[in-house]
């Protein structure tokens, strides 16, 4: 198959470099599906730079302007999106559904921002003693966005177009092991709007992360990723009181009522939100917990669905779930899998396997069910990001409630039952910011609707007008009559 080598986008120009590093396929880890520039500091300040000379004028179309030209440079995203999705696959390992699915929403999602363009372009007045008072709403001027490997195009598109709505310019740093269909779709965008105003940058966050995040003309960070890499992201960001929105890990549960109606579909919807991207999904369902009167009809459907699941090479038709993305997050599943089996608990490794050679050469996991854990076990304390699913039992409501919260994250949570009033009440209850009645996870938010974590699952928001103000600064302005 052929390779793509992507160079980095600063101010409308392909800038190569004279390192490279090789993007392999997690399917079948001796494929080289592409490379990347290795930057340097220097790339990330010249970068920065030309961002920030970029700015002031994209800033000065107007919202309604910049709404426009937004729009006209999403129309170039069903460009190739078939070769595009196949890249996608190699490169990340969902099935090819999948990737076609995020590149192909990314245009739909985004123009619900761009609707909110009418509503940032009204100024609101508010009365005043002799005079008046006016809340404008300003640009931070260059905006840094870093996404992680596992939804790279989306996770960007959720940075990027608010971020340039608001009047920002934008440099976007590219996820190393998973580049490539990132940097194309920036690449089709870019080629519709003013050179410098939305860039893209690769390297190793150890050797460009500082340049990025300390430099002294970014004025906010858009970062989705791990809550270490926060960490030292924050530290970055203190030293020049630049302001961060994070998006980080969740610890999902889901909660099934004693009133739930049990069948085969709710149980694969639960099955499938679980096992999306190969469970890679921060937002997916973690833990389940299953009040004891239906647990072992539950846990029987459920495995049942588990096994539909065909694991293999995301670019064949019949797979419906790909490889972990590297051998490190397959070796720390397995290491997780192990801490439960030594505590007893009951696993069931279940699936069916498309090439039983390529499975053993990639890095595959098949999907895993899990029960007879205890709540300190790593599979129920930790985010897996693994195909790995533990039904815990519960008998009293309030019980899993607590349980459910008894973690440091708190980015989504669920709540399954046929009183739907009853359920809201219960997933109300719920330390994280999006919860959900008789679904869960990406798929299901309302991206009208402001979505985001409490606790170690990050500050700020996405989506929505909350989601806009993320990228801008309110400026009052009073004025008194002389």
């Amino acid at each position: 198959m052929e390779t793509f080598d992507a160079g980095m986008l600063i101010g409308g120009d392909r800038v190569d470099g004279p390192r490279r590093q090789a993007v392999h396929n997690p399917a079948r880890p001796d494929e080289v599906v592409g490379s990347i520039v290795l930057g340097t500091p220097q790339d990330m300040d010249r970068a920065v730079q030309v961002a920030a000379a970029a700015q002031g004028a994209w800033e000065r179309l107007g919202v309604l302007r910049r709404a426009q030209l937004i729009d006209q440079a999403l129309e170039q995203l069903d460009t190739d999106l078939d070769t595009r999705a196949a890249l996608f696959v190699r490169e990340n390992g969902k099935p090819l559904a999948e990737a076609r699915r995020e590149l192909g929403d990314v245009a739909t999602r985004a123009r619900l921002t761009l609707e909110l363009a009418v509503e940032m372009a009204t100024t609101p007045r508010l009365p005043a003693a002799n005079g008046y008072t006016e809340v404008h709403w300003r640009p931070y001027g260059v905006v840094v966005s870093i996404v992680p490997w596992n939804a790279p195009v989306s996770l960007a598109s959720m940075q990027i177009i608010p971020a340039l709505l608001a009047g920002n310019a934008v440099v976007v740093k590219a996820p190393e092991s998973c580049p490539l269909a990132l940097l194309q779709t920036v690449d089709l965008m870019a080629r519709m709007l003013p050179p410098g105003v939305l860039n893209a940058v690769t390297g190793l966050p150890a050797e460009i992360g500082d340049a990025l995040t300390r430099h002294p003309l970014v004025g906010k960070i858009g970062f989705t990723g791990s809550v270490q890499s926060a960490r030292t992201i924050l530290g970055n960001a203190a030293e020049g009181i630049t302001s961060v929105t994070l998006e980080l890990g969740g610890n999902d549960a889901a909660i099934v009522l004693p009133d739930a109606q049990l069948n085969d579909a709710m149980v694969q919807q639960i099955a499938t939100i679980a096992l999306r991207m190969t469970g890679q999904v921060c937002m997916a369902i973690k833990r389940i917990y299953v009040h004891e009167s239906l647990h072992d009809d539950f846990v029987r459907r459920l495995a049942t669905a588990l096994d539909r699941t065909v694991v293999g090479d995301g670019l064949k038709s019949a797979v419906t779930m790909g490889p972990l993305h590297t051998r490190s997050a397959l070796l720390r599943a397995q290491s997780i899998l192990e801490d439960a089996r030594q505590r007893g608990a009951h696993i069931q490794t279940l699936g069916q396997v498309d090439d039983a050679a390529g499975f053993e050469r990639g890095h595959f996991l098949r999907p895993t069910l899990v029960t007879g854990l205890d709540d300190h076990a790593r599979l129920v304390r930790e985010e897996q990001f693994c195909p790995a699913v533990p039904v815990l039992s519960y008998r009293e409501v309030d019980d899993a409630v607590a349980r459910a919260n008894d973690t440091a994250f708190g980015l989504g949570g669920s709540v399954w039952g046929t009183d739907t009033e009853a359920a809201a009440s219960v997933a109300l209850r719920l330390q994280a910011g999006t919860v959900f009645v008789n679904t869960h996870g990406t798929n299901a938010v309302n991206r009208k609707a402001p979505y985001g974590g409490f606790k170690h699952s990050g500050g700020g928001r996405r989506a929505g007008i909350d989601g806009m103000r993320e990228y801008q600064q309110s400026q009052t302005l009073t004025v008194l009559n002389p």
